[in-house]
């Protein structure tokens, strides 16, 4: 039976056939000598996008010693990229494959018979640890024996990607924030009502508060990319907590003129985790939400308790489209515009490399967007 594909072709080489062209490659020597001393991270694919070589980076990457362990995998199963396991059929035939600068750039490159270069987004799997690369990929044909390969390099771009969206987003907003402060700070000098005074004193202390909170995200989120975060496991209340993180969010701008409901039924439980990072995990999920309600809109959330798992979720109407459902976690990916993606991602990268709990979400017009957080609870010793 055909495996199927939603995207690129499902067709695969035979073990027989990945082998031979292995034989092909490692046979040229002037080709191994030139392809080993080019610093980057390198592969060479066949047709049907399977590895049949591959430089010593690639391998030290991987934590391997041989080629051989890879032959013939494709390069989001070598990487072990979520989506390169949806289908049966393995990487660039799932939904969400469609939107892989990888497999767009080999297939482009096949498509033109032209050496192809493309940013591309990455999430992968190594040392069980999820890693997020962006990544510059290019794919150039190269002819052996008379059969077309593919040399594709990937090099790692970034740091220069966080830094370009630190520059956007970061000194943008914070220089947006010290200037409206600035400006409550020169209209209180000249205030000379009480009432006044007091609101434009309460105003800037709460602008104050969001700048400060601002810079504490953006160190938090490098530790955490760079694998610098100190998990502090304490003992956490659940309701406690949801309750002071629903709070937070009531000072800041997104929350204004919204409501946030906690279900009735929410589980009131006592369970070891670092509050602090669940507390930042629970505000993005809110302030994701209430950006995406409108004015006077409600969203709701909660937690509930299941054997040994909490969950802390939080839900409104609105469905997301399916191009952004399959892109959600990708570092600087967001409907707010480009660069504006670190709510998301930060989420999935706290959650599942500190907290070592999953993240999940279901879009439908019956349910409207409900984001899911759960915990394997650790309960305090006696």
């Amino acid at each position: 039976m055909e495996n199927k594909t939603h995207y690129a072709s499902a067709e695969r080489s035979t073990t027989q056939q990945i082998l031979d062209e292995y034989n092909i490659a490692g046979s040229q020597r002037i080709f191994t000598d030139i392809f080993g001393a080019l610093t980057g991270i390198g592969a060479v694919i066949d047709k049907n996008r399977q590895v049949i070589y591959s430089n010593d980076e690639f391998l030290s990457l991987l934590g391997i010693s041989s080629v051989e362990l890879i032959l013939g995998k494709r390069p989001g199963e070598v990487l072990s990229c979520p989506n390169a396991f949806k289908e049966e059929a393995g990487c660039g035939t799932s939904k969400a494959c469609a939107y892989c600068g990888v497999v767009n750039t080999i297939l482009e490159s096949q498509d033109t018979g032209k050496k192809v270069t493309k940013e591309a987004q990455l999430t992968g799997r190594l040392n069980g640890r999820n890693m997020n690369w962006d990544l510059k990929v290019t794919s150039t044909p190269i002819v052996f024996n008379g059969e077309t390969f593919y040399i594709l390099f990937l090099q790692d771009i970034s740091e220069t990607k966080k830094r370009i969206a630190l520059e956007r987003i970061f000194f943008h907003d914070l220089l947006n924030s010290i200037g409206g402060l600035y400006g409550l700070l020169t209209v209180l000098k000249e205030e000379t009502n009480p009432d006044q005074t007091r609101e434009l004193i309460n105003l800037s202390e709460e602008t104050s508060r969001n700048i400060i909170e601002e810079i504490l995200v953006q160190r938090q989120l490098r530790a955490a990319e760079n694998g610098d975060l100190n998990v502090n496991i304490v003992l956490a209340n659940s309701i406690e907590l949801l309750d002071s993180v629903i709070s937070k969010i009531g000072f800041h701008e997104t929350g204004k003129e919204k409501r946030i409901m906690r279900s009735e039924d929410s589980a009131n439980i006592d369970f070891e985790t670092d509050k602090i990072l669940l507390q930042r995990v629970l505000i993005n999920l809110i302030k994701n939400a209430l950006e995406e309600t409108e004015i006077s809109g409600t969203i709701s959330t909660g937690v509930y308790f299941d054997r040994d798992e909490v969950t802390f979720w939080v839900k409104n109407k609105n469905v997301m489209p399916e191009e952004i459902q399959i892109q959600i976690f990708k570092r600087s990916f967001s409907t707010k515009g480009e660069g504006r993606g670190d709510g998301t991602y930060s989420i999935k990268l706290l959650t599942e490399n500190y907290l070592k709990g999953n993240v999940s979400f279901v879009s439908t017009e019956t349910e409207g967007t409900v984001f899911s957080v759960v915990l394997k609870t650790e309960f305090p010793s006696d």
